[in-house]
């Protein structure tokens, strides 16, 4: 009775220090200050087969799959952390000419300067990663009766995984308060057609096949466990 006593203790505790850290953000203004989207070389010359179904870049210097991915991508992320955080994110130029901006129109300033110029309770810097779970052009391939083995992958395959990473300053200075993570892996290799890109390059958000929008949603609710757990 003790140790049952003692783990369901444990348990509440954790639950109860999780809910604490997360609702220091909750109804907090938070300003972004840098936001990048990589695509792995080899998975960005095979998603460009299929460039003609993103949007025509606003700029010339914008590259056409990754200025789509990225604005996209970022409204996923703004939405979870609004709904599910609680935070207040600010709009991308909020602070106008105070804060530099990429090519993509993002805030690109370094913590030391957002201090300065800003005025935010927290500031966010995250860099997300879409490549292969290994190297680009092989795989780990286990099946019922085999042990698992390392397989090459067809010029139109593609096995890849989404990392978020997130960082999360106060207004007190330019150590993180937090390094939160997230992270997902399609579960099996994927034949690249125009199909996986659904949700991104049209509104078929619900598609019945495995795409790169449900992919990176989950690796964005993994980011916001991340958040609750302090990862």
């Amino acid at each position: 009775m003790k140790r049952y006593t003692s783990v369901l203790l444990a348990i509440t505790l954790f639950f109860f220090s999780t809910q604490v850290f997360a609702q220091k953000y909750r109804n907090k203004e938070v300003g972004l200050i840098y936001f990048k989207v990589n695509i792995d070389p080899g998975y960005h010359a095979k998603f460009s087969e299929y460039a003609h179904l993103f949007r025509e870049p606003v700029k010339p210097q914008q590259d056409r799959i990754i200025g789509h991915l990225t604005a996209d991508i970022w409204d996923i992320i703004k939405q979870q952390l609004t709904n599910d955080v609680g935070m207040i994110i600010l709009p991308l130029n909020a602070y106008g000419d105070k804060f530099s901006y990429d090519h993509y129109g993002f805030p690109n300033v370094t913590i030391n300067r957002a201090l300065r110029k800003g005025n935010s309770k927290f500031y966010i810097s995250i860099d997300v990663e879409i490549g292969p779970e290994f190297m680009s052009k092989y795989v780990t391939k286990t099946s019922s009766d085999t042990s698992p083995q390392v397989i090459q992958l067809a010029p139109n395959e593609i096995k890849p995984k989404i990392t978020i990473k997130m960082n999360i300053y106060n207004d007190k200075g330019i150590i993180p308060v937090a390094n939160t993570k997230g992270e997902a892996i399609e579960s099996k290799v994927i034949t690249l057609n125009d199909k996986y890109f659904d949700g991104f390059v049209n509104p078929n958000i619900n598609s019945p096949n495995e795409t790169l929008y449900k992919l990176v949603n989950q690796a964005v609710k993994e980011l916001v466990i991340s958040v609750y757990s302090r990862k």
